[in-house]
């Protein structure tokens, strides 16, 4: 059998902590020695604009939310404030995006890299964890068994017709890549 549309997203909130630790530690690095990663952090950038915002969260905007609120309208609030997350966390991958091709020659571009992947990181932190404790769970409460299939079942579309056939494993191995420290050198 399938993993549940929950056990399938908590699957993917680990692939994400692992970039956000490895976001992390860049930050960490870039305070320490003024030097930022460019192509590290262009990495960074690709999997969560194509895998924790292309994948992960299209399927939580499109499938999931909208089945919650469908079913509970008190589920309107808890979505509403994903949604802002995911809005707050696209605008820092837009300023890492626009400060990074400044980052040799300007300290404002290293710096507003490092800030925007603090702030990403943390609110990605913070937003996993209400969804683990909070939003699945209620997903579990008020979902029926078979809703619960359709969501799975949509969730597996998206990945096969709109992700594409290997994506997500790309992706899967771009994290364990970002989450192994580089070298010193």
């Amino acid at each position: 059998m399938t993993d549940s549309p929950t056990e399938q997203l908590r699957h993917e909130h680990e692939l994400v902590l692992m970039v956000v630790e490895a976001m992390e530690r860049e930050v960490d690095d870039i305070e320490r020695t003024g030097r930022v990663h460019r192509e590290r952090v262009a990495q960074m950038v690709d999997f969560t604009r194509n895998f924790a915002d292309g994948c992960h969260h299209s399927k939580e905007e499109r499938v999931l939310f909208p089945a919650l609120e469908e079913r509970d309208a008190a589920a309107g609030g808890p979505v509403s404030v994903m949604l802002s997350e995911h809005e707050a966390g696209r605008e820092a991958i837009r300023a890492i995006v626009a400060a990074l091709p400044d980052i040799d020659e300007s300290e404002a571009a290293r710096t507003a890299v490092a800030e925007n992947l603090a702030l990403y990181a943390h609110l990605l932190r913070l937003h996993i964890n209400k969804e683990n404790t909070v939003l699945f769970p209620l997903a579990e409460r008020i979902l029926s068994d078979q809703e619960q299939e359709m969501i799975a079942a949509e969730f597996e579309r998206i990945e096969k017709e709109e992700t594409g056939a290997g994506v997500h494993q790309r992706y899967h191995e771009l994290a364990h890549t970002l989450a192994t420290p580089p070298a010193e050198g």
